[in-house]
């Protein structure tokens, strides 16, 4: 299948780790000229020196803090000065990692707010400061990143499914509000990968003595005992980051022209072994 991304300005807020980067290299491999945001400087120049070795010569890195309106400004008036349009944004940036293990009633304050200023309040920033150029480009694509959290209710990430199930409701919004000015805005809800966040929570967490982080047969096991026998997804292992990529090309791309408010599953089959 012809993508038509060959080309293509493509921007990847917190495309530096994990499956950010993954679906910024997935880009850069179709030939598409690929920015990413992130906050930290070195994890950014490495990533741009992958992107530009896949294919991408004019990648970019712009540092911003998705939480900060007037951060997230200023990166898109340096991608407008660079390239002054816009065709994907993928709005895969958001909070690190779920809520410190705490349940409902254990959670402060501050972590609520944390949440929904970077899940969801991060996705409108950036998509606000993209409109200009996605609507200059002949052809926007805007697919936002949710979580399978956001439809299981697991009880010790409240703050993190609130925020993921947030962002899912307003991609819906934004679909409809964007349609007709020839923007197709889509959700994508991943359930487990092997991504260094997952990596450090169970290092942090003191299990990898009898899980290995690195084996995706381990980290289902893993996630079967967290949550009571109930495994992620059906294939008995989790997914690598590089697995979530083929769906986002394809919404991202000149080849979706009538996928648009959907909000579509790459999680092993995890709705149906946790239901």
């Amino acid at each position: 299948m012809e993508l038509g991304l060959a080309g293509a300005a493509v921007c990847v807020s917190g495309g530096s780790k994990g499956l950010g980067r993954a679906a910024a290299l997935a880009f850069a491999h179709e030939g598409a000229r690929v920015a990413i945001i992130a906050r930290e400087a070195g994890p950014l120049d490495d990533t741009v020196a992958a992107l530009r070795e896949a294919g991408a010569p004019d990648a970019c890195g712009l540092r911003a803090d998705i939480a900060d309106a007037a951060s997230v400004d200023a990166a898109f008036a340096e991608l407008a000065q660079r390239w002054g349009e816009l065709n994907t944004l993928v709005n895969m940036a958001g909070p690190t990692a779920p809520s410190a293990g705490a349940d409902f009633a254990g959670v402060p304050e501050d972590q609520w707010a944390y949440y929904w200023e970077v899940g969801v309040m991060g996705a409108v920033r950036c998509t606000r400061a993209a409109l200009p150029l996605l609507e200059k480009s002949g052809w926007g694509r805007v697919i936002n990143i949710s979580s399978v959290s956001a439809r299981l209710g697991l009880p010790m990430e409240a703050p993190y499914m609130a925020a993921k199930s947030g962002l899912a409701g307003l991609s819906r919004n934004m679909a409809s509000a964007l349609a007709a000015r020839g923007i197709l805005v889509n959700t994508v809800t991943p359930g487990v990968f092997r991504t260094e966040a997952l990596e450090g929570f169970m290092r942090a967490t003191g299990v990898t003595d009898r899980y290995d982080p690195d084996s995706p047969e381990d980290v289902w096991r893993w996630m079967g005992e967290i949550n009571g026998g109930r495994h992620a997804g059906m294939l008995g292992r989790v997914a690598a980051p590089e697995e979530l990529c083929p769906l986002l090309l394809l919404l991202g791309s000149q080849a979706n022209t009538y996928i648009v408010g959907a909000n579509i599953p790459v999680d092993g089959g995890t709705d149906f072994s946790l239901g």
